[in-house]
């Protein structure tokens, strides 16, 4: 072995010992979580959840940043940005997907480092202004027969619930008014208001409104009802092939080490397995946590991606 050789690989040691020191000692200190939206909607809650029992696993304070604008695009593109250090991280949904394929961004996860998700939500639910005459989703498909276009449906341009008004209208050949009336906040509004009359949400967005009896639900958008409002039949149930649910996870920006990705994800997984955190998390939003490893998460965004490019008029 020649001298020149000997000196290269006691550097390639020093770096990898090096590395492997810096990986073991992560973190060591505050973790910022990104949300790309306003506080107090949905992801909000979720992140701060998923926050406050991932700091006692990991030994650091994670602090929440809500970052809003274009559709969640701005506080991503943050993120994309950053340092990949560890230190900062995105907890978004699978709006980012359809921010694509609706042409308000032109990359998706693919432009992250994905890590895992802690919620898989299948709690999507169809309701209705509840000074409407609709009582059943059957009446309101006859309506939006009968009436085409005039049905206002509450959206969010390029979002999940302006996808579900698109679907809703295909999959029963009728004509929605599908509306950009803003965020979750906004989109309530817009029905208590009697401007709109319908709207696809996750329960627990609804949830006061629906108790207070100035919602009515029409029906779950699950593959199967959901075992926390079970008296609620799903839309395929009542012959209508109309399902919705997302991914909520958590992402880094490209280039961040592989170790600390899946120490965080281990430490997501042990979060999830934790039932103070699934009981917290169903009451708060009526959906049952759910973890998807990096591998899983992948796959899962790879196809949903696919299923949206392969109809992109539903988003248009």
């Amino acid at each position: 072995m020649n001298k020149s050789f000997k000196i290269l690989s006691a550097a390639l040691l020093a770096s990898v010992a090096f590395a492997g020191a810096a990986f073991a000692a992560w973190p060591e200190k505050t973790i910022e979580f990104v949300v790309p939206y306003k506080a107090g909607g949905d992801t909000d809650f979720h992140t701060r959840t998923l926050a406050k029992y991932l700091e006692p696993i990991l030994g650091q304070k994670i602090i929440v940043t809500n970052m809003e604008g274009a559709s969640g695009s701005a506080g991503m593109i943050s993120v994309m940005e950053s340092k990949p250090d560890g230190y900062r991280a995105l907890f978004f949904h699978e709006s980012m997907l359809t921010n694509k394929v609706a042409g308000l961004t032109d990359f998706a996860h693919e432009a992250l480092d994905l890590c895992a998700a802690s919620i898989v939500d299948d709690s999507y639910v169809l309701a209705v202004d509840a000074a409407t005459p609709y009582k059943t989703l059957a009446e309101f498909v006859a309506a939006a027969k009968e009436k085409p276009g005039e049905i206002n449906w509450a959206a969010s341009v390029s979002g999940y619930s302006y996808y579900l008004g698109r679907k809703f209208e295909k999959v029963t050949g009728t004509k929605l008014n599908v509306c950009d009336a803003g965020g979750t906040g906004a989109r309530n509004a817009a029905l208590l208001s009697h401007k709109m009359q319908a709207t696809s949400h996750v329960y627990g967005g609804l949830k006061s409104y629906i108790e207070a009896g100035n919602f009515r639900v029409l029906a779950a958008l699950g593959e199967k009802r959901n075992h926390l409002f079970p008296d609620v039949p799903t839309a395929k149930e009542q012959g209508v092939e109309l399902t919705g649910g997302r991914a909520y996870f958590l992402s880094f920006p490209k280039g961040t080490d592989p170790e600390i990705i899946a120490k965080m994800s281990a430490a997501m997984k042990q979060v999830c397995e934790n039932k103070d955190f699934v009981a917290e998390t169903e009451k708060g939003y009526m959906v049952t946590p759910h973890y998807l490893d990096t591998k899983e998460l992948k796959a899962r965004l790879d196809a949903n991606l696919a299923e949206l490019e392969a109809d992109p008029s539903l988003l248009q």
